[in-house]
Parts: structure tokens; C-alpha cells; sequence
């Protein structure tokens, strides 16, 4: 989804003359990373960090802001946003050259545009080029209806069952939902995590990043990004990508997350297989962008204490709960996971099995009472 075949055009259509990007911004970029971006059917850009100029851009991109590639190129990318977003869009760079981030995502507003109810939602993600932490920017016009939960429009490459796991922190920092990818993951059951205290199987290193991703979304960033160690049933350590947000302003926040089994590698790649690497990045940021528009749904859902059963249900299973939750017919899931009806219908009947439910009116029944029950205002439809 990511890769085209007409790398030529696009390259052709971003160099200068000699070949090299325009003003020489992007001349010791690596060539697969400057094919990354150029090849890219999402609107993307490679930025330098802190500072957030523009090392190389695409056509998409160009296209979505109003501009063209030559004028992006070596441009700050702070100007394109309104200025009132332009103090965060320094922070979430600043805490990305820093490491406290891997990567954020944001709702941002266009400067001097022409619509000014138009906004993008921005993924922004890390990539080390030899050494140096290079920001890969994805800004992708928002959709009315995203715009209140900083959803991005559905991508392709969604993560199968035991690649992410969804969960939810309340606020004492207590596990309170989590589904049954847990298991093939991390090899502990959901109703070893109910209640446990998030703190406690993240690794002692990690905490401080992880409590720094926890301020910078109070901040106003609709989800972040970062790696962490946590703690397994074997007693291990597992390396992990998280997608986290906030869920409300309280001190500490809930939270609501996506864990992504991390399986890029922890080794650099070699120069034969860089390309490779950065095109499974690519591949890896939308699952990040497919998790961060999936986690503002799960509030929806009653607690495992509530409904033990959830934990029963993978995260795929919970993608289409909650889109029936929204009113969403089978039809608008399909569509929006890129499965077949019939995958849907599959899903809804494991999980009526799971829930013992036999009809959707039941289904949607069931989850509202318990969401009432843990509200502590129970009430039968």
C-alpha cells in the first residue's frame, strides 16, 4: 500500500537538475530513504530533528498542503502549521530528538489556509539513518468525523491477532481492560492483568519514557508512540512498540493503549537490506496509525470486572464490537478493517458465542448495561 511502482516519476518530479534534492537538503539522505518518501502513496516527509526542517518530500504531500515538493524541500515545516500549534509541533520534535518519543500523532491546523476548518492528522515517527534520528511526517487530511477522536482514515495493513493487544489504565494505573492477545504476546492471561498496576510490568528503565510519552499526550498529542520492555510469563523481558493516549484530563489520566509486537529487529540492518528495513517501517507506522485510531473506542467498552468475558475476545474482535457500538453496519466494519463481510460476520459470531449473546440487539444490550454497571448507575434497557 505504501510502495507504487512508479519510483521514476516520483523521483523524477523531487530532484533538481543534477539529480540531488532541491538546495541540497536531501544529498546525504540515503538513497533508500529518499526512495521511502518519494515512493510513499501517503502524504509523507522526512524532517530533521529537532528542528524540524524538511530534508525531502513527496508529491502527496504537496499536493495536501497546497505546495509543491521544490518548496518544501529545506523549508521549516513549523510554517505550515497555524501558529498557534506551532509550540507543540517544537515539543513533540524536541522530546523525539531527545528519546523520550518514538513517535505522536496530533490533530493540526494549516497556516494562511484557505479553509480554515481544515485539519490533518500527523504521524509522526522516528527512523535512525546512521546515527542521526531522522522524523518520517505522515499528514493526512482529517475527515469531519475524525476530527473529534484524531482518527486517521483506515489504512490497508491492520495488525492480525497476537500482533497488537488493546487495553485500557484507569486512573489509579490499574489495568482494567485488556484483550486476549495478551496471551500469545506477553504469555500471561487477562485475568492475571486485571487490576495490576501498569508501573509494574513495565522494566524499572523504562518507566521515566514511559511517564514522558504520559505528559506529552496530556499535552494535547491524540496518541504517542515509544518502545518498551514488559514484563512476560516467562519471567522475560519483551520488547514492545506502545501507541498510548489519554482519556481524560484527570491526574494521573486514564489511558488507553495498543501494544504492537516489536519485530523490526533490534540490530541496524545491513546496507543490502536497508531498503527492506525502511519499507517494513513504513509497513509498522500504519499499524501504529490503525492503533491510534482504535484506542479512544475502547472507553466504550465495560471493564473486565464488569464483563469478563472481553478478555475472551482478541483486538480484532474488539475493532468490531466497538464499530458496532457506533452504529456501523457489517457492511461500513468490512470496509473500514479491508476484510470481507464475511470476516466480519465470523467475528460477531465468536463473539456472541464468547458472550453468550445470540443477536446484535443483545450484544449492544449487554455492553451498555455494563458500561451503566461500572458507571455505577445500573439500569436495564
Amino acid at each position: 500500500m505504501f510502495m507504487t511502482g512508479n519510483r521514476a516519476a516520483a523521483a523524477e518530479a523531487s530532484a533538481s537538475p543534477g539529480g540531488q534534492g532541491p538546495q541540497g537538503a536531501s544529498t546525504w539522505l540515503p538513497k533508500s530513504l529518499l526512495e521511502v518518501v518519494e515512493s510513499s502513496d501517503t502524504p509523507l516527509a522526512a524532517v530533521e530533528l529537532p528542528s524540524g526542517r524538511i530534508l525531502a518530500a513527496n508529491a502527496p504531500l504537496a499536493s495536501a498542503l497546497g505546495s509543491t515538493i521544490h518548496a518544501l524541500t529545506d523549508s521549516s515545516s513549523l510554517e505550515q502549521w497555524a501558529p498557534e500549534e506551532r509550540h507543540a509541533v517544537r515539543l513533540g520534535f524536541q522530546a523525539l530528538a531527545d528519546g523520550d518519543l518514538a513517535g505522536y500523532q496530533a490533530i493540526r491546523r494549516l497556516a494562511n489556509t484557505q479553509d480554515p476548518g481544515k485539519v490533518f492528522s500527523v504521524w509522526v515517527s522516528v527512523v535512525d539513518v546512521d546515527g542521526a534520528r531522522i522524523g518520517l511526517v505522515s499528514a493526512i487530511p482529517s475527515a469531519g468525523q475524525d476530527n473529534q477522536l484524531g482518527a486517521p482514515p483506515p489504512l490497508p495493513r491492520v495488525p492480525e491477532s497476537a500482533d497488537m493487544v488493546l487495553g485500557t489504565v484507569d486512573s489509579s494505573w490499574r489495568i482494567d481492560r485488556i484483550s486476549r492477545d495478551v496471551t500469545p504476546l506477553l504469555g500471561i492471561k487477562p485475568d492475571q492483568c486485571v487490576g495490576a498496576p501498569v508501573l509494574g510490568v513495565i522494566h524499572p528503565s523504562d518507566a521515566p519514557a514511559f511517564c514522558a510519552a504520559v505528559e506529552h499526550a496530556r499535552r494535547g498529542e491524540r496518541g504517542v508512540r515509544l518502545g518498551l520492555r514488559l514484563a512476560a510469563g516467562s519471567h522475560d523481558w519483551t520488547e514492545v512498540t506502545v501507541v498510548l493516549a489519554t482519556t481524560s484530563p484527570d491526574d494521573p489520566p486514564p489511558l488507553a493503549f495498543a501494544v504492537i509486537r516489536d519485530d523490526l529487529g533490534a540490530d541496524p540492518p545491513a546496507e543490502g537490506t536497508r531498503q527492506m528495513q525502511l519499507e517494513t517501517h513504513m509497513l509498522r507506522i500504519a499499524d501504529e496509525l490503525r492503533a491510534a485510531g482504535m484506542i479512544p473506542r475502547l472507553e466504550q467498552l465495560p471493564a473486565l470486572t464488569e464483563i469478563p468475558q472481553l478478555g475472551d475476545l482478541t483486538s480484532r474482535e474488539w475493532e468490531v464490537l466497538t464499530g458496532l457500538l457506533n452504529g456501523q453496519r457489517v457492511s461500513d466494519i468490512a470496509a473500514e478493517l479491508y476484510v470481507s463481510q464475511s470476516t466480519v460476520r465470523n467475528h460477531l459470531s465468536s463473539i456472541y458465542a464468547r458472550l453468550g449473546v445470540h443477536s446484535q440487539v443483545d450484544l449492544v444490550r449487554l455492553i451498555r448495561q455494563g458500561t451503566k454497571q461500572a458507571a455505577g448507575n445500573p439500569q436495564d434497557e
